[in-house]
Formats: C-alpha cells, sequence, structure tokens
C-alpha cells in the first residue's frame, strides 16, 4: 500500500542507526515491518495479537528471503518481556488508539534507549494533551505528519477493498475481517479517519 510512504517522509530526517534494535507493535500483515527491513540494517521484532495476519506476514518474509532480520511473535506488548531500554526504534501503527495514550505512551518508552526514537500513528484528536504528556516523560516531538481523510481512502482503503475483492483472493477474506469492517467505517463517516504521526525522541 502507498500508506507507506508516509512513515518514509518522517523517517527520512532521522540519523541513521547503526545495526538497529527495532520494535514494530501491531504489526499485521507486515507492510511498514518490511519497509523498515529494506531501510534499515538491522533487526526487528515484529509482534500481533493475530495469528492469521502473522501467517501471512511470514509468507512474505520467507518470499523476501528477511528472515534473517525479522523475527515475529504471536504476543501482546503488554506480555513481551524484555529488558528496559533495549530498542533504538519502536512503532506502533494505532496501538496507543487501542490502549490509551498515556498509559500505552509511558509502558512503550520503557524500551526505549536514551537517544531512540518511538514512531507514533495515531488518530487526530486530543493533539496539545499528548504533546503533554511526551513533554512530561523526558521525550521531545522532532517530527509529525498530518493525514487527512482523504489520503487515507486514496493511499490505503481504497486500493485495500479493491484487493480484498479480488476473485483470486476469495480464499483469504477471513483475514481481513477487521480491515472489512474498518472499510465500512470509513464509508460511513470519514471524518473520523484523520490521524497524524508523531516521530519522538527520548533523551
Amino acid at each position: 500500500m502507498r500508506i507507506v510512504k508516509y512513515l518514509e517522509q518522517v523517517l527520512n530526517d532521522l540519523t541513521e542507526f547503526n545495526n538497529p534494535k527495532i520494535l514494530d507493535i501491531g504489526c499485521g500483515s507486515g507492510v511498514p515491518t518490511l519497509w523498515l527491513a529494506e531501510k534499515y540494517i538491522g533487526t526487528i521484532t515484529a509482534i500481533d495479537t493475530d495469528k492469521h495476519l502473522l501467517g501471512f506476514l511470514e509468507h512474505k518474509i520467507q518470499r523476501k528471503k528477511t528472515s534473517s532480520k525479522i523475527e515475529t511473535k504471536n504476543v501482546s506488548f503488554f506480555d513481551l518481556v524484555t529488558a528496559s531500554e533495549c530498542y533504538d526504534l519502536i512503532l506502533a501503527e494505532g496501538f496507543l488508539n487501542v490502549v490509551g495514550f498515556e498509559m500505552g505512551f509511558k509502558r512503550v518508552i520503557e524500551k526505549i534507549k536514551i537517544g531512540g526514537y518511538f514512531i507514533i500513528h495515531d488518530e487526530y484528536k486530543d493533539h496539545d494533551s499528548k504533546i503533554a504528556i511526551i513533554d512530561k516523560n523526558n521525550c521531545k516531538i522532532v517530527n509529525s505528519l498530518y493525514l487527512d481523510e482523504t489520503i487515507w481512502w486514496r493511499d490505503f482503503y481504497g486500493q485495500l477493498e479493491n484487493e480484498i475483492n479480488k476473485p483470486e483472493n476469495t480464499h483469504l477474506r477471513n483475514l481481513f475481517i477487521n480491515e472489512i469492517k474498518e472499510i465500512d467505517q470509513y464509508k460511513k463517516n470519514p471524518s473520523l479517519f484523520k490521524s497524524i504521526y508523531y516521530v519522538v525522541l527520548k533523551y
């Protein structure tokens, strides 16, 4: 999906990492995961609670021969056992929207090294309160990117709907039940699908 180009845009100005350790929370079918594997010479842990979507990602990892760089885990972030401050970069696409911004932010930032980055993609609301939460946790926003609802249809949901509805993909529809629900929600109220990327530096 072309939506990954916006992730690329917000990451372009970051200092290049030397063999970074990356965590992708709620990786789904792994479009951003695979892009990160192409961009950085390092290792990625991709986690999701949906084992069917992880299976789809694992198939793509084998096809692209990137198994040495990407490890998948069928686990919730809150059940992931790691040391504190062990990641150089963590990506969370929609995760904080699900678990609550303040609680989720505090838990994730514990896993990031000083000088590391937290890439947040979240719904666009309560902007000022989110900035305050970030500031009081020894972090600062170094880049951001607002995405309006038209972008979501043009670069993601419209393409996804076309892909799901292809006759040859009929047998895969059960893997995309949640995405089909999201498409229906978008059609009912597109204005709810405004979002923003925050690139957060932990100092």
